[in-house]
């Protein structure tokens, strides 16, 4: 499926795909800002609405299995999330590893995998990245700086 762009929740379009099939990979996943987001009035998305907010319930379950069995020592760390920031944050890196390793499965060997996603959940998503792909495969890091006012925003 060459050049093929998927939205919505991939797990299971990531289960369907070939290993090392996909060059490329752009993850820019909500943020867990605990919000609802709306389509303006008007819009040809008038009343979509989505929901970023993040409880166990938004785990899948059946996926744990396959966590467990191959990364304990993974499973031990995202359960210390919850004591050190929140059931909530524990949750959403637990949505997020199970899709991680579906990535990495799909990925070639000299593919690449951007990660878009804001700082309260970057260090913790940057310790699964390490521990599913490598740490020696980690390249490097895009850092927005916002300027506020007449200057807008630098790259």
């Amino acid at each position: 499926m060459q050049n093929t762009l998927y939205t919505g929740d991939n797990l299971f379009i990531l289960t369907g795909l070939n290993s090392q099939s996909v060059d490329l990979i752009y993850l820019d996943p909500p943020f867990n800002s605990k919000r609802t987001y709306s389509a303006p009035i008007g819009s040809r998305s008038a009343g979509a609405s989505f929901k970023d907010m993040w409880t166990w319930q938004d785990v899948n379950e059946a996926y744990l299995e396959n966590l467990i069995d191959k990364y304990p020592s993974l499973v031990r760390f995202i359960e210390t999330i919850q004591g050190s920031h929140s059931k909530a944050m524990m949750s959403y890196v637990t949505y997020m590893t199970q899709r991680i390793l579906e990535m990495h499965r799909i990925l070639k060997d000299t593919g690449s995998l951007y990660l878009h996603v804001d700082p309260t959940a970057s260090h913790y998503l940057k310790i699964v990245l390490d521990t599913i792909f490598g740490k020696e495969n980690f390249r490097n890091e895009i850092i927005w700086q916002r300027i506020f006012g007449a200057k807008g925003s630098q790259y």
